[in-house]
């Protein structure tokens, strides 16, 4: 053994392990004195290896240089792709400016039209535009209110004294105020624009404004919805709206006399001051109903105990069977508490 070589040394000792760099030293290049030294076969065999790598490292580099193409053309592609995305959203975006921009001039041209209706002569064409309107408030939500208010003035500048000549019963005597000869059924268009613009009134909005209508001996369909409406000091002496929903309504100062409000939700109403002499209460609710200062006297269907046990009153409430000084409201002075003809 040439003692030059010394030992392999075991394996795993350090002459077996890997530089700490993970990359081994260069390996010299042979001289061509150490080449000619060599066997025919060993040269062979080295000319073989060196043709082998050059044969891979050709190939590496063709494999790269298509990595590198397929890399940019993916790139290429993800940016085209991109493009194409901002380009439809843009052109979706665009279409849907356009679609709202139609469709609001849509809505309003809608609105005009309903609105000039309401002037029409006939009363279906009237009724007609009122149930338009209503449809614009469902199809256009941030117009809501601007229909509500609408119909609510429709509705005030059409109670029966406004009108001309106004109604008989803003006029009669008291003998023809009870007959049933002044008992007038709310005209369609406008019992349907009160009942409406009542529905679109929710809860945290200024209340329909319907304040000092005048529909004295008025008679509204059963169980008409008019809750959240504002009846601020109007006038619906003998009144029919039996069952129908006030809950929340606001009637303070209003003229109920002898109002016929049998099986009527008053609940959480507003009726201080109000006028209620005579009015009909058989079945009413009236749950947190505030009747501070309200003339209860001469009620039917429900005693004074009855009313204080679920109500709101003071020591302003008034509670008796008959009073004689002047009806502080209403069409003319109502003093007799004799029976009424049915509503």
């Amino acid at each position: 053994m040439n003692a030059s070589s010394g030992p392999s040394g075991p394996p795993g000792s350090s002459r077996d392990r890997a530089p700490a760099d993970g990359r081994y030293p260069r390996i010299p290049e042979p001289t061509q004195e150490e080449l000619d030294a060599l066997p025919v076969e060993r040269r062979l065999e080295l000319l073989e290896s060196l043709r082998r790598r050059e044969d891979q490292e050709r190939d590496q580099r063709r494999q790269n240089r298509h990595q590198w193409f397929n890399s940019v053309g993916i790139l290429f592609g993800v940016l085209f792709t991109a493009a194409g995305l901002v380009a439809t959203g843009l052109t979706l975006q665009s279409g849907q400016e356009e679609l709202r921009t139609a469709r609001e001039g849509q809505i309003t041209d809608r609105y005009i039209r309903a609105v000039e209706q309401l002037a029409a002569s006939t009363a279906d064409v009237r009724l007609g535009a009122v149930y338009a309107l209503q449809r614009i408030a469902a199809d256009s939500p941030k117009d809501r209110l601007t229909v509500r208010n609408v119909l609510a003035a429709y509705v005030r500048n059409h109670d029966f004294c406004t009108t001309r000549p106004p109604a008989s019963q803003c006029t009669a005597p008291l003998h023809e105020l009870y007959s049933g000869e002044t008992i007038r059924r709310l005209p369609s268009d406008v019992e349907e624009a009160l009942i409406i613009a009542s529905s679109l009134t929710v809860r945290g909005d200024p209340l329909a404004d319907f304040s000092q209508t005048r529909f004295p001996r008025m008679v509204l369909a059963k169980g008409a919805h008019l809750s959240h409406a504002g009846f601020l000091r109007a006038d619906l002496t003998l009144g029919s709206m039996s069952a129908a929903d006030l809950t929340f309504a606001n009637a303070v100062g209003a003229c109920l006399t002898r109002a016929n409000l049998t099986e009527a939700d008053l609940s959480h109403a507003d009726l201080q001051s109000s006028d209620l002499y005579g009015a009909q209460l058989h079945g009413a609710k009236l749950s947190g109903t505030d009747l501070r200062g309200a003339d209860l006297r001469g009620v039917y269907g429900m005693t004074p105990d009855e009313i204080r046990a679920v109500a709101v009153t003071d020591s302003e409430t008034k509670f008796g069977e008959r009073r004689t000084d002047p009806a502080p409201c209403g069409p003319v002075s109502l003093l007799s508490d004799g029976p009424l003809h049915p509503l």
